[in-house]
C-alpha cells in the first residue's frame, strides 16, 4: 500500500550509508538525501512531486532512483561522466532539469518547491 507525505523530507549530512525504505511513498514535496554517504539510491520514494538532492554522496549507482521527479534532479558535477542526462532520464520521468552542481555553486533558497511548470 502506497503512503502519501505531504512536505518536503530532509536526511541531508546524517552520515547516512543507506536510506530508509521509503519506496511506498508518494512524496508531495522535495526530498534532500545531500551530503551522507550513500552508494545507490535504494530507499528513495517511488514519487517526488518537488525537486530531489542527492549531491554529495559517493554514488556508483542510481539504482533506486525515484520513478517520477517533478521538479529538478540536483547530482554532482564530478558524476556527469558517469552518469550522463541521457542515462538519468532512462531511470526517471524527470520533469525538471537535470543539474549537475558544484559544491558550494548552487543557491539552494526554494529548491524544494520547484515543481514542474513553474521554471
Amino acid at each position: 500500500m502506497k503512503k502519501i507525505i505531504d512536505g518536503t523530507i530532509d536526511l541531508c549530512n546524517l552520515h547516512l550509508k543507506d536510506l530508509p525504505d521509503l519506496f511506498d511513498v508518494q512524496l508531495n514535496g522535495g526530498f534532500d538525501c545531500r551530503d551522507n554517504q550513500l552508494t545507490n539510491l535504494v530507499g528513495c520514494p517511488h514519487y517526488i512531486k518537488w525537486s530531489f538532492s542527492c549531491e554529495g554522496n559517493p554514488l556508483t549507482s542510481l539504482k533506486g532512483i525515484p520513478e517520477y521527479i517533478g521538479g529538478y534532479f540536483y547530482i554532482d558535477a564530478n558524476l556527469k561522466d558517469k552518469f550522463p542526462e541521457n542515462y538519468i532520464r532512462m531511470l526517471s520521468d524527470i520533469q525538471g532539469d537535470v543539474r549537475y552542481t558544484v559544491e558550494g555553486l548552487i543557491n539552494w533558497e526554494g529548491w524544494e518547491q520547484a515543481p514542474a511548470g513553474d521554471y
